[in-house]
């Protein structure tokens, strides 16, 4: 490739920004704009879509590690970062989401006043006579999922600068009640800052996160009447962040996980209706509750191959499940066979959905999430975390605002899970 030798065949600085500026002008920014658009049309038959795209980006990638260069190719970079389109099935695929995580870092480390930026953008706008509330939470969304890409293309510890700012923001969200949209990019923020920043570094957040984790499981237990997706969706990230937490096992959540799992020995032989933890009572309200047509938010399959499922009937799903599921008794924890690193057992989330319809679905996480916790406790198994990160690529990848209002703008399509692997 010409793009990584640049430097060497073309000595003269002056003459490499020339040919550089040439690259993007002539062949990389048009055909990133043309794939972003879907207006994109390669060599008939000789590769696809996503490949044409994996090798465009590829040569910008090359090109971004010349720092010597960033000015040529930084602002059309963070164009196409800020486009609406940018989480898009033209934009975005498990192939080319790597491409992407070495642009963003790579941008953001050669110009760090782009952060501010981004969290300049997830302020709330002043409300005006014409404003349109759904539209304006779905802006904030697609403004939050942005930093918490960021994030996560970043490093450990890249914004520890930037977390109080962070805070500030996510405290500022929560506080003026938003659309649940919003709610479920925050707690995917916090599932990435929780992986990219050291936890004694994350202290301050705890009085916030244990409130709102707190006042969903309420809600869930208080609710009455026919089911709100929208409700379910947010209810499925908390869960979702929950998990986060039980894997990690933090030393700031472990003095206050009781609140919401059994962490005795109750947790394998007592009964869920006689505890007080919150997961336990509601999977007890869950079990008095019809059951869904649709699978499970854990896949029924004893195997855990380490790829994306690509079958049609389970595009919702993510990975397949490490535990042998019952369908009477929920997870056989004594036939659960733990990933192994080196002789060490690896402890993985149980939940592996982008969506659900009820909090139905939720239920083998929420009747399971005590047993198993409690027992992988005594294997000092570690958390894997290239899969977590995976899950977490594979969640900043997918963007859906139709559940929000179907009459409202679409900023995004629909999910994809073809073609990744770890």
């Amino acid at each position: 490739m010409v793009v990584p030798q640049l430097a060497h065949m073309v000595p003269d600085f002056e003459r490499q920004v020339g040919v550089a500026t040439h690259l993007m002008q002539q062949i990389i920014s048009p055909a990133l704009r043309a794939h972003m658009t879907g207006g994109y049309s390669g060599p008939a038959q000789a590769t696809t879509q996503t490949q044409h795209f994996a090798a465009v980006l590829q040569s910008l990638a090359a090109l971004a590690q010349q720092t010597s260069l960033a000015k040529v190719w930084r602002r059309d970079v963070w164009d196409f970062y800020g486009d609406a389109k940018f989480f898009s099935e033209q934009t975005m695929a498990p192939t080319l989401a790597m491409h992407w995580k070495q642009l963003v870092r790579q941008l953001l480390v050669t110009d760090k006043d782009r952060v501010a930026d981004l969290l300049s953008r997830i302020a709330a706008s002043a409300p005006g006579l014409f404003a349109n509330r759904v539209y304006e939470a779905q802006t904030r969304a697609l403004a939050l999922r942005r930093l918490s890409f960021a994030v996560w293309a970043g490093t450990t510890n890249q914004y520890l600068s930037h977390l109080p700012h962070v805070q500030e923001r996510l405290v500022d969200i929560l506080k003026n009640a938003p659309l649940p949209v919003v709610q479920c990019e925050v707690f995917l923020c916090l599932r990435v800052l929780l992986c990219r920043i050291s936890n004694h570094h994350m202290s301050n957040f705890w009085p916030m996160l244990l409130t709102e984790l707190i006042r969903l499981c309420l809600l869930q237990l208080a609710r009455e009447g026919p089911e709100d997706r929208e409700q379910a969706q947010l209810f499925l990230a908390a869960c979702k962040f929950l998990d986060l937490l039980f894997v990690l096992g933090t030393e700031d959540f472990l003095i206050h996980q009781w609140v919401f799992i059994t962490d005795t020995i109750d947790a394998l032989y007592g009964s869920p209706s006689a505890s007080h933890a919150l997961l336990d009572r509601l999977s007890t309200r869950l079990l008095s509750m019809p059951s869904t047509r649709r699978k499970s938010a854990v896949v029924r399959d004893n195997s855990y191959p380490p790829a994306l499922l690509t079958r049609g009937e389970d595009s919702n799903l993510v990975f397949s499940s490490v535990a042998a599921i019952d369908p009477a008794l929920g997870v056989d924890l004594g036939a659960t066979e733990l990933q192994m690193l080196g002789g060490r057992p690896l402890k993985r989330p149980i939940i592996s959905v982008r969506s659900v319809a009820s909090i139905k679905e939720l239920d083998e996480f929420v009747h399971n999430a005590s047993a198993q916790t409690f027992q992988e406790a005594f294997t000092m198994a570690e958390p894997d975390m290239e899969y977590i990160d995976a899950l977490l690529m594979s969640d900043l990848m997918f963007l859906d605002f139709t559940a929000a209002n179907s009459q409202s703008p679409v900023l995004s399509p629909a999910g994809f899970v073809s073609d990744f692997e770890l």
